[in-house]
């Protein structure tokens, strides 16, 4: 155990992070008060995080994270009262308008401007916070239940491409929104390509496209990885669907609705199972 103090003029949000710094383990307040923070070394796991009135807010979070993992429903219904309420009790604590931001995975855009709302003047005018609310308009305009926006650029064989190609024709559609230059996207390619393997034949397909990158590196990683898939290079999709970080999905319906964004890992399978577990009941 360690212990360590000092003066603030005001709150502050902080992270806890690997000591060589690849790995964030999570968020405290700096505020008046002792925090308590236990956090195991070994496994690089925090497993509590209280003793001040933000703190054991926060820690309201912590817990609900590690339960109701296997219903993305649930937990996002869950997460988002919690954050609610601690909007509507501290309206003016910089953790609220961080809490927005660090949850908005887990909100609908209109539910995270509702949130927004709520905020006091001050925050709502501040810089962060104008940023985000310019992001989440653009991601309301392509929030599950909406049509699909055209997205062009050019395929790995430099001809004109467009989303509209593959979706809105009839099948389901998983666009995977990547770039070579970001390691959690190639980690997480083996699973999305594991997704087209298993689903292909049902009548899904699955689509890669590029963030900001040059369309030789993009060559070079699909070889590399041997992506099967169709890839879009040169495209806008941080101006067109709001896609603020990488990895990131949108699953479309045979209709060009967005069915579900921002799944990752074995949330995506959840997701395809129940999606094609409707349609044979249809």
């Amino acid at each position: 155990m360690h212990a360590t103090g000092g003066t603030l003029d005001e709150p502050a949000v902080c992270g806890i992070m690997t000591k060589d710094r690849r790995r964030w383990i999570s968020a405290f307040v700096l505020e008046n008060g002792t925090a308590n923070i236990h956090v195991d070394i070994k496994k690089n796991y925090l497993q509590h995080i209280g003793g001040t009135p933000v703190n054991d807010e926060m820690n309201a979070i912590l817990t609900e994270s590690r339960q109701n993992t296997s219903n993305p429903t649930l937990f996002s219904q869950n997460i988002y009262r919690i954050v609610n309420g601690i909007i509507e009790k501290y309206p003016d604590h910089i953790v609220s308008s961080f809490l927005i931001d660090w949850c908005k995975s887990s909100f609908t855009p209109t539910q995270s401007l509702g949130l927004i709302d709520k905020l006091s003047t001050e925050l709502q005018e501040s810089l962060k916070i104008d940023r985000l609310k310019e992001n989440l308009l653009l991601q309301q305009e392509t929030e599950v239940g909406k049509q699909f926006k055209e997205l062009t650029g050019i395929s790995p064989d430099k001809k004109p491409a467009a989303l509209s190609t593959y979706v809105g024709q009839g099948n389901y559609v998983l666009v995977d929104f990547w770039a070579p230059w970001c390691g959690p996207c190639k980690a997480e390619m083996p699973h999305i390509i594991a997704i087209y393997e298993k689903y292909k034949d049902k009548g899904l397909k699955v689509i890669g496209v590029t963030v900001e990158d040059m369309p030789e590196k993009s060559d070079s990683i699909v070889k590399q990885l041997g992506i099967p898939f169709p890839q879009i290079y040169e495209s806008t999709p941080m101006s067109t669907y709001g896609v603020t970080a990488i990895p990131h999905t949108i699953l479309f319906a045979p209709n060009g609705t967005i069915l579900a964004r921002g799944l990752h890992g074995e949330n995506i399978e959840k997701k395809l199972v129940e999606v094609f577990s409707n349609k044979k009941k249809e």
